[in-house]
């Protein structure tokens, strides 16, 4: 691991000394297929892949005061937390690997997805969203190895509105309203103003956690039209993470100087050589171990280099494998939709909805703009030379840069957003923005100096569900995510608000300036459709909409009475001692953000929690 390391940076330093030829292009093709081949694996397409070639004996391996499964934003907190008191021996159990200096590379988030990194799930074929994908089927993504999708994902960090917190503490979960948790936020927190333009609350920000939190820079010339359209329009330039999170705003990253900021650089690698914490990566979870008549986990089962292993826990097992994986472990353990679980074949527990209520912010991704901003195309040896000083447009995953939240006649509370506007400009190493601009249909956009918009609702009233293909937990799980299938088409016409309002943005001053057009897509299902119209936008978002990578809700937060939930307020699971949920399936509802924020502060407060039950 340490020589592949050595080996990426070299290749950068080498490329920064030699490449000084005006062919940029040539030298670009060169460096961006060596990172990608430096990461690049197949991805299964099936279990196969990953099962042993012959079942064995399952074999002990040993005893444990805390098994942790997944290393992900809660996960990794968790391990961390728990292993600081020494007299405890705990387990951390994660199906991937470490990340590497590629996937610290924010802007190679592309080629990480197209990697192991990634489970790389799909859903079923979708009847209502997804329409133009392969198969109907949406992507799924969700990270595999330490820091989860941590390690994939766009690292915004959005800890949501106060009201989401404050419902979350009325559905029953006491202890999780606004003023409770904004502690947690504050202590894990460790902000950095790199950004002196930017409009910042310093007092609802921390410094000193585990979690860096900064602006890129330097600042994107459009990401300051956006912020100067939004203000034309009356709305508020805001630090979202403050008192006031309607309006615009320059992103917050967990970057640290310009590297990813994933779980595993947080709260892991620090701390792996703590000798009560045994970090055991490339182990894929396939059940918890729970007693039938006490109904009390006692362990996990999982397979690890062709071999079935059985580790016992002595306190407690603690799930956090996402709002996937969690789901997927506990029907696999006989804990779920009793009907379910005896349609597979699998003895039933506890009869629970895990994976009845599977929300996601369903978003719209391709409204694309053409307009005649300069070119910010550099030489890639600046690139490079930008990024290893812990700035550029390396260091921003999908050069994401501007955001906004916003209400639609739907909303149904007082400064609470129902929307999400991410503001995304082009720039010469930004893969993500040159690839979709050029893959295109219709109208053809000059991807190095165009820009595009994410459009997403943030609190949709579709959900799906997660289901077992089978009983063999080498099966990928059925994903079915439903979006847009209410029955009065309430959300569909959200998203529809949201691509009116976009448009409204651009036709201002600063983008009038620089002659912005919309981009027009070239759609079989919409060609017949006038351009513009509202039956062209509810026909290209049913195209298009589909998953951004926020799962929530698949092992919900509830009293034990109210209909659905699957854990207590204490993240226990109902009905079964000793075994907890702590990540984004606890998460009874969709927020209004990224789910990031809430899983690190989820990871700390349920660590507090299992600290004061055995410490007391």
């Amino acid at each position: 691991m340490f020589l592949h390391s050595v080996v990426v940076l070299l290749l950068l330093k080498i490329v920064v000394i030699f490449c000084q030829s005006d062919s940029i292009d040539y030298y670009e093709y060169i460096i961006k297929q060596q990172i990608k081949s430096s990461i690049y694996y197949k991805n299964p397409e099936d279990a196969s892949e990953y099962q042993p070639d012959e079942l064995t004996n399952v074999q002990n391996f040993g005893t444990y005061d805390f098994i942790v499964v997944g290393a992900g934003a809660s996960g990794s907190v968790v391990a961390n937390r728990l292993s600081e008191e020494r007299k405890w021996n705990v387990l951390l159990l994660e199906a991937g690997a470490f990340g590497n200096d590629v996937t610290d590379i924010p802007d190679m988030v592309e080629s990480t997805r197209s990697s192991d990194y990634n489970w790389a799930y799909k859903t079923v074929p979708q009847e209502k969203s997804c329409l133009e994908m392969v198969n109907q089927q949406c992507p799924c993504p969700r990270g595999k190895g330490v820091g989860g999708t941590t390690l994939i994902n766009g690292l915004m960090f959005v800890r949501g509105n106060r009201i989401d917190f404050d419902n979350w503490a009325r559905e029953g979960n006491p202890g999780w309203s606004y003023e409770e948790v904004l502690p947690y936020f504050l202590n894990m927190e460790n902000f950095n103003k790199t950004d002196p333009g930017a409009v910042v609350d310093e007092e609802y920000h921390g410094h000193g956690g585990n979690l860096n939190v900064e602006y890129p820079v330097p600042r994107h010339p459009l990401v300051s039209l956006w912020l100067d359209a939004n203000e034309e329009k009356g709305y508020k330039v805001v630090d979202y993470n403050g008192r006031q999170q309607m309006g615009a705003a320059v992103g917050q990253m967990n970057t640290n100087h310009g590297r990813r900021e994933d779980g595993g650089n947080a709260y892991i690698k620090s701390i792996r050589n703590r000798r009560n914490l045994k970090i055991l990566t490339n182990s894929l979870v396939t059940k918890v171990a729970i007693g039938r008549r006490s109904k009390t986990a006692y362990g996990v089962q999982f397979a690890h280099n062709g071999s079935f292993y059985l580790a016992k826990a002595k306190k407690e097992v603690i799930l956090s494998a996402g709002a996937i994986g969690s789901a997927q472990i506990l029907m696999l353990s006989g804990v779920g939709p009793s009907k379910h679980l005896q349609e597979v074949g699998i003895e039933v527990v506890e009869d629970l909805e895990v994976g009845s209520k599977l929300q996601d912010h369903a978003t719209f991704p391709k409204l694309y703009f053409n307009s005649d901003f300069p070119k910010t195309h550099k030489r890639l040896n600046r690139y490079i030379e930008e990024y290893l000083n812990g700035t550029g447009a390396l260091a921003v995953p999908n050069h994401y840069a501007g955001l906004g939240f916003y209400q639609t006649k739907f909303a149904t509370e007082p400064d609470y957003p129902d929307l999400e506007i991410m503001m995304i400009p082009s720039d010469g190493f930004s893969e993500i923005v040159e690839k979709q601009l050029a893959d295109a249909k219709g109208d053809t956009p000059d991807p190095k100096k165009s820009f595009y918009m994410f459009i997403a609702g943030l609190h949709l009233r579709s959900s799906g569900t997660v289901r077992l293909k089978s009983n063999n937990p080498f099966d990928y799980p059925l994903i079915d995510a439903r979006f847009l299938s209410d029955p009065d088409n309430v959300d569909v016409d959200t998203l529809y608000e949201g691509v009116q309002l976009a448009l409204s943005l651009v036709d201002t001053k600063p983008f009038k300036e620089i002659n912005t057009t919309v981009v027009r897509h070239d759609l079989p299902a919409c060609n017949s459709k006038i351009f513009l119209s509202e039956s062209y936008w509810h026909c290209v978002i049913r195209q298009f909409t589909g998953i951004v990578g926020h799962p929530v809700g698949t092992c919900r937060m509830g009293p034990e009475e109210k209909s659905g939930a699957v854990v207590n307020a204490k993240a226990e699971v109902h009905g079964i001692k000793k075994l907890r949920v702590v990540d984004a399936s606890i998460f009874p509802f969709t927020f209004s953000g990224h789910p990031n924020a809430p899983c690190v502060m989820a990871g700390e407060k349920v660590s507090d929690l299992i600290k004061q039950y055995y410490l007391s």
